[in-house]
């Protein structure tokens, strides 16, 4: 025993045995080890937890574009930029070229150089405002009932990122283009031939919604799509037509009725023009 037998003092002169370091190293290892392990437990649990479910709303598109919509509007931005340069070029260095040779240089008319300069910049305002008033796409949000609405980017002519509008912000800015498809299309929106302005809150330019007709592969809901776009005066419209043809009260064979419908909608401003 005395062998194996320490006095402080051999300690504090000579230090601890090898067996002694032996030990404390094997301590250490199995801490470590311990949290390794804790660790790796709860990475596993973390992975095993079930993910929190997201669950984003669904859309329904109701509007989208024919490709060949954007050929027109990319074809007048690439001519407004050729011509535009032309006429900056006609004005700005060859009339004075032509003054400088010429030897009496008041017989110079520079006129038309400034005429065809502001012709070029009022198409190229028109060459810009156009594609990013064209609407290229109409969805339906159905969870809170709005519509995002995909326009034209510039240079290439291509769709936009969607812009989301509430339920009342993009309506259709003429009452007449809405009685006419009520009235002559039968609320059939594709039957609607032409571009259809759009009033959108926020902007200072309407949308514009080029319709071609029988296009019924760009309108994927006509009922739905015209319900979002009719402002409040046009529902009423549509309330008093469907009265009155009998399609959800069958009064077409009761003349009182159909009268006073008449009147009321005459009160209302809405009577239907010849």
């Amino acid at each position: 025993m005395s062998l194996f037998t320490f006095s402080s003092s051999a300690v504090a002169r000579f230090g601890r045995p090898q067996s002694y370091k032996y030990c404390f190293s094997l301590q250490s290892i199995r801490l470590v080890s311990t949290n390794v392990k804790d660790k790796a437990a709860s990475s596993d649990e973390a992975d095993s937890a079930p993910a929190p479910s997201i669950t984003s709303p669904t859309s329904t598109i109701l509007y989208k574009a024919n490709s060949s919509k954007a050929r027109f509007p990319r074809g007048l931005f690439g001519f407004s930029l050729v011509h535009s340069g032309y006429w900056s070029w006609y004005v700005l260095d060859f009339t004075p070229a032509l003054k400088a040779s010429a030897l009496d240089p008041s017989t110079i008319d520079a006129t038309m150089g400034y005429f065809g300069l502001g012709l070029s910049i009022f198409m190229s305002i028109g060459s810009i405002v156009y594609p990013k008033s064209l609407v290229s796409e109409i969805s339906i949000n159905e969870a809170d009932r709005s519509l995002q609405v995909k326009t034209f980017n510039l240079p290439f002519i291509t769709p936009s990122k969607p812009v989301e509008y509430q339920r009342g912000d993009l309506v259709i800015d003429s009452p007449n283009d809405v009685t006419k498809i009520l009235t002559q299309y039968n609320g059939i929106m594709s039957k609607f031939p032409g571009h259809m302005a759009l009033h959108a809150e926020g902007k200072y330019t309407n949308l514009l919604l080029n319709i071609k007709e029988d296009a019924d592969e760009e309108i994927f809901d006509s009922k739905m799509l015209l319900q979002s776009l009719m402002p409040g005066q046009a529902k009423g419209l549509l309330e008093t037509r469907s009265t009155v043809t009998g399609e959800s009260r069958g009064l077409e064979n009761d003349p009182k009725a159909t009268l006073k419908l008449q009147k009321k909608r005459k009160r209302r401003g809405l009577k239907r023009r010849p």
